[in-house]
């Protein structure tokens, strides 16, 4: 039994760095799962990673990541979260700080979101699907960091990485490992 996106044909296997899209069953009681999707090589997406990866750390009772790194994947992925994933009520938000583009309009890595809740729906056919899950997207790096620095206002490890300042370069390497996250500790 496998749980994914609808419209992602559940976890499929691809070739190259079209890495296979990891499960995302539902999320814990009292949990938050942070989301990061991009490219496997960027320093946007590098330091999206490494902000979630902080936040999981410090605060492993109440929040846990999902990763999904593909060069040649992540925009398929991005087109398909956002026909079957996105809230309605959230399309029309911006993207990035600058406000260039509305979610439903976001094209650039990463693409981040917050997940709460859910239930496996059981089909019969081996097919399993999660309902009912609570999405809460902020769109770009920049997003995510403006919801970090407020939501963490205290915490010197996690506002080091909430510059809306492009990130040095030298992040463009980074944990880019697929299937990655800590939701699979919960979840094996």
């Amino acid at each position: 039994t496998t749980y994914d996106l609808p419209g992602s044909n559940n976890y499929h296997p691809t070739m190259g760095n079209k890495n296979t899209v990891p499960k995302s069953p539902p999320v814990p009681t009292g949990k938050t799962r942070i989301c990061v999707t991009g490219f496997a090589i960027s320093h946007n997406v590098g330091r999206a990673q490494k902000l979630a990866a902080a936040i999981a750390e410090a605060h492993p009772d109440k929040y846990e990541t999902w990763f999904y790194f593909s060069n040649f994947g992540y925009k398929k992925f991005l087109t398909k979260f956002k026909q079957h994933q996105l809230p309605e009520d959230q399309k029309g938000l911006p993207s990035t700080s600058d406000g260039g583009k509305t979610l439903a309009e976001h094209t650039s890595a990463p693409f981040c979101w917050l997940e709460r809740g859910g239930t496996i729906a059981v089909t019969g056919d081996g097919d399993d699907t999660v309902e009912g899950k609570m999405y809460e997207v902020k769109g770009g790096r920049d997003r995510l960091c403006d919801w970090a620095g407020k939501e963490f206002p205290e915490e010197e490890s996690i506002q080091a990485l909430c510059s809306l300042k492009a990130p040095p370069r030298s992040e463009t390497f980074f944990d880019n490992k697929t299937p990655g996250g800590t939701w699979m500790k919960h979840n094996k």
